[in-house]
């Protein structure tokens, strides 16, 4: 497995704890995906420069 695709999936998984503990916010399907969505942007973005 590619080890920036696991560096990527352990920054989704902390965002989203992270999320629910200073935020108390509870992610939706539909949330979920927007913050899928929005990593995948920043990421891609980073990996350009």
């Amino acid at each position: 497995m590619n080890r920036g695709y696991l560096w990527q999936l352990m920054i989704f998984v902390v965002v989203l704890i992270l999320l629910n503990l200073f935020f108390h916010l509870h992610i939706s399907i539909i949330g979920s995906l927007l913050l899928t969505v929005g990593l995948s942007v920043v990421f891609n973005f980073l990996n350009r420069n």
